[in-house]
């Protein structure tokens, strides 16, 4: 190796050691672009992350009045549950199972006063177990009443 570095005179090859040092840099620079590259590599086929569920909303259509004695219907409406809970006091609760993305319920009042005010709540849950809530609030109205849809609604 020394008779490599060295002429014959005993001086240093200048041109060989520069090529040695060049040829060190160019493997040094090889190997971190390598090490980069790899890493980048890595990076790309990372698994994603799976995009987040829309959140889970519920709507709740119905009329303001529910006439004595006659089924009055309302309308609950959900993307992305998959079960209901509704509830009202003095009528009753029950459960949708599974939920469709749109359901009917209706109450038909025999033993409530009219101008009494009900609430009615719904609960739906989606696949994740996350829950969205929503109220509607009618009156019953007198028998025989009729309930134009749409009126009386805020």
């Amino acid at each position: 190796m020394r008779k490599l570095l060295q002429n014959d005179q005993g001086h240093w090859n200048a041109q060989i050691i520069a090529a040695l040092i060049a040829a060190g840099a160019t493997l040094l620079t090889a190997l971190i672009a390598g090490i980069f590259g790899l890493l980048q590599l890595r990076a790309a086929n990372a698994p994603t992350a799976a995009p987040p569920a829309p959140p889970l909303t519920v709507e709740l259509d119905g009329p303001r009045l529910a006439p004595l004695g006659q089924q009055t219907y309302f309308t609950i409406i959900s993307e992305n549950a998959v079960r209901a809970e509704w509830a009202i006091a003095g009528f009753g609760r029950d459960e949708i199972n599974p939920f469709r993305q749109v359901d009917q319920i209706f109450v038909e009042p025999e033993d409530a006063e009219a101008g009494q005010t009900y609430t009615l709540l719904v609960t739906v849950y989606d696949a994740a177990g996350n829950r969205a809530n929503a109220r509607h609030e009618f009156e019953i109205a007198p028998a025989g009443s009729i309930v134009v849809p749409g009126e009386g609604e805020p």
